[in-house]
């Protein structure tokens, strides 16, 4: 209503102002019509004494005062005719098409054309878009008021986070019936900061808070508040929680706080203004200021809590402060069911051994990998989605496209075939736990082949064995070129494998203690974890130093030595397994070991496929089955 309203103004104005220019353009006379025969009767009389001709009109001025006007034929000669008749006479310009109307248009166009783009410039600054929003209003929260519509999310769409939920399960109850708990004293926090990696599910579980409590949620981000005007900020937050208080009981989430809940201090002297600050002390006033008997909860959201203001994590705040981790096998396994809801998915597809397949996946990561397998089953015209749409999509968002055309020699075949079977066999004979998958050489992305390996569960602590096993799975590669092709063979392949191996012994001498000739001391250590990690090394000797490089290289030397071993043992059924790796450019775990089988070799069973959740869902089931046991009984 409100739009419409300005726009009806605005073309009241814009009439009137036309109306008044046609008023001050200067009055028309308006002149008698003759016929032409009495014209030219007039100029022959001698009674005409000016004429005015536009075109094909004619304004004529008699000797007694009137004023006439006449239609001239086409091609008439009466300009010499009032000459001779010593007639003064004016040729004006003819009006051009449209007359009066587009004189105005042309008049008017320009200024018309610099207000709109002025009011254009006005509503851009304003914040624009909304039909509340008219013209200088910079202090108007951008948040975005959920009340009608809540959100639809529900626990029952939030997985993988079973404790987080039991945490925030009291505000809900809180936000149903304060009442309870009001009447033993008991406050709830007035805030909840969820921090984690993106992606986790921190947005989804607010609305899911929101979604259960049944009350209106108010969403706003931190850079919503940040403006370039001085005061805009400080405006913002006290009608976000002006307008929260109109709502309670109610629920405000600022996504991304980082933004504005910066820690005050960290901007140099004379380094940009302190329009931030402003906001942030308005936003702890703020939160310190409302009573959560009025039914408002604030709740926030970042991935960088280690810069946030202390002012904003104290208690009467942000009184809790959640950690969410990403999921582990069993909560992939749970976020997987969630999101395959609205697909179709094969007889044949698998959820236990995506969720084993896609370990440091967040929520967000699994729903954009089976979104991405749906749209590979869509471009193939197929009905339902596969396990093979699944799998190719899974190599597309971790290794990248499929590089089919590029062209490789057969030279360069055999060696990319030969260093990957290096990594698989190592995983197949090792002490490593992750099982052998598939062996690839088409190229993807960065890589030219790739060896896939799947964890049977998700590991939080390595040991030493394992971690040596992980060692020569990597150095399998490069051992395996020299073995086939010699010193002068070996390739640019590996760069990556012994990266990682290098850093790898150095953490477990250097940080982990790992070294029985070092001992159990840290001079390297890892902070700014939200930040990727960053590691430093503290004060150390320099013979401290080289006494650590000396026994990286050792680690690496011996785990290297033992690889070339195994692979000079197994040599000719690798040759075996490369020919047909060659011909199928993809091959699985089984497909090697029955090459091995066939030379009487008998590799340890790394193929195999054992169900995670299978005895958890037989004794959900047995559960079922004993408690309508239990009802028959009782009837």
């Amino acid at each position: 209503m409100n739009a419409v309203k300005n726009i009806f103004i605005w073309l009241i104005f814009i009439g009137a102002a036309v109306v008044i220019f046609n008023l001050f353009e200067g009055k028309r006379e308006f002149a008698t019509k003759i016929s032409y025969n009495e014209f030219v009767k007039l100029v022959e009389e001698g009674k005409v004494s000016y004429a005015q001709i536009k075109g094909n009109t004619a304004v004529i001025q008699t000797t007694d005062g009137q004023k006439l006007e006449v239609n001239l034929p086409p091609n008439t000669n009466i300009v010499d005719k009032l000459v001779e008749k010593n007639v003064r006479v004016d040729i004006a310009n003819p009006e051009p098409p449209g007359g009066w109307f587009i004189n105005v248009l042309i008049s008017w166009l320009p200024i018309l054309l610099f207000i709109g783009i002025w009011l254009l410039i006005i509503r851009q600054m304003s914040g624009g878009g909304g039909p509340a929003r008219g013209a200088f209003t910079f202090g108007k929260s951008r948040a975005k008021v959920y009340i009608e519509e809540k959100p639809k999310v529900t626990f029952n769409d939030v997985a993988g986070i079973d404790e987080v939920k039991e945490e925030v399960k009291e505000i809900i109850e809180y936000l149903k019936d304060p009442v309870r708990f009001q009447k033993l004293g008991g406050r709830p926090p007035k805030g909840v900061l969820l921090y984690g990696e993106p992606g986790v599910g921190k947005t989804l579980l607010a609305k899911a808070i929101a979604g259960e409590a049944h009350v209106p949620f108010i969403s706003v981000s931190g850079s919503d508040f940040v403006e370039m005007f001085v005061g805009v900020g400080a405006a913002r937050v006290r009608d976000l929680f002006e307008t929260a208080k109109k709502h309670a009981p109610c629920i405000i989430f600022i996504d991304e706080i980082d933004a504005v809940g910066r820690a005050r201090g960290a901007v140099p002297v004379g380094g940009g203004h302190d329009e931030r600050e402003q906001t942030l002390n308005q936003l702890l006033v703020e939160m310190d200021g409302f009573d959560t008997s009025d039914g408002i909860i604030v709740i926030a959201a970042t991935n960088r809590p280690d810069i946030l203001d202390p002012a904003l994590l104290r208690p009467g705040r942000f009184d809790r402060q959640i950690f969410i981790p990403k999921p582990d096998v069993k909560g992939r396994y749970e976020i997987l069911k969630v999101h395959a809801r609205n697909k179709k998915l094969a007889k044949d597809v698998d959820l236990e051994w995506i969720a084993r397949a896609t370990p440091g996946f967040t929520g967000a990561d699994l729903e954009n990998l089976l979104n991405e397998a749906a749209l590979l089953a869509a471009r193939k015209g197929k009905e339902e989605i596969t396990m093979e749409e699944i799998e190719e999509a899974l190599d597309r968002i971790t290794m990248g496209l499929e590089r089919r055309g590029m062209k490789i020699s057969q030279k360069e075949k055999e060696k990319i075939a030969i260093h990957e079977l290096g990594h698989a066999l190592m995983g197949l004979v090792s002490d490593d736990e992750d099982q052998v998958h598939k062996i690839s050489i088409i190229p993807r992305g960065m890589a030219l082949g790739v060896t896939q390996q799947l964890p049977l569960e998700d590991k939080h602590i390595y040991d030493k064995k394992n971690l040596l096993s992980k060692i020569l799975v990597l150095l399998g590669g490069r051992a395996a070129e020299e073995v086939f092709y010699g010193k002068e063979g070996i390739t640019t392949g590996a760069e990556n494998d012994l990266q990682r191996a290098t850093d790898l012994a150095y953490r477990m001498v250097s940080m982990w203690g790992m070294s029985d000739k070092i001992g159990p001391i840290a001079i390297r250590r890892v902070s700014n974890p939200f930040l990727g990690g960053v590691t430093t090394t503290v004060d150390a000797s320099p013979d401290l130093l080289r006494e650590i490089d000396e026994e990286v290289k050792r680690i690496i030397t011996e785990a290297y030595e033992k690889a070339k071993a195994t692979i000079e043992q197994y040599k000719e059924p690798l040759k075996a397994v490369m020919k047909k790796l060659l011909e199928k450019e993809t091959i699985s775990c089984e497909e090697m070991v029955e090459v091995f089988k066939l030379y009487g070799i008998d590799l340890p069973n790394k193929c195999k496929k054992e169900k995670l959740f299978e005895d958890e869902q037989k004794s959900e089931e047995n559960k079922k089955t004993e408690e309508v046991k239990e009802v028959k009984e009782v009837a």
